[in-house]
């Protein structure tokens, strides 16, 4: 895909785009918002769709690397991780919402 730069007046739409052009980037946020930490396993359940496992991989993966989603690894056998929101996506939440009841309003 090709890249826009940086100095254009669209880069922050294309940034937005690039973390959240997947339903299940916002899927994933909204079930942790609802649930709160889960293990991979159970997030997996819960989130609405029927997501793979591939895909919930890279998308958690890239939730991580932007900084809204933390992951846990506890040492024991077998491992054990957890996945939380995180302080930065608080901030987030409210605008996802407003964009929710704004689709539901406006909904054929």
């Amino acid at each position: 895909m090709k890249r826009i730069s940086s100095d254009t007046p669209l880069s922050p739409a294309c940034r937005m785009i690039e973390q959240f052009g997947s339903r299940w980037a916002l899927l994933v946020l909204l079930t942790l918002e609802q649930h709160g930490t889960l293990r991979y396993s159970a997030l997996r359940r819960n989130i609405p769709g029927g997501i793979s496992e591939r895909m919930l991989a890279a998308t958690l993966d890239g939730l991580e690397q932007s900084g809204l989603v933390d992951r846990t690894v506890y040492p024991e056998v077998p491992p054990r991780v957890e996945y939380r929101l995180t302080p930065k996506t608080a901030s987030l939440l409210p605008i996802l919402h407003e964009l929710l009841a704004w689709t539901e309003t406006h909904a054929e």
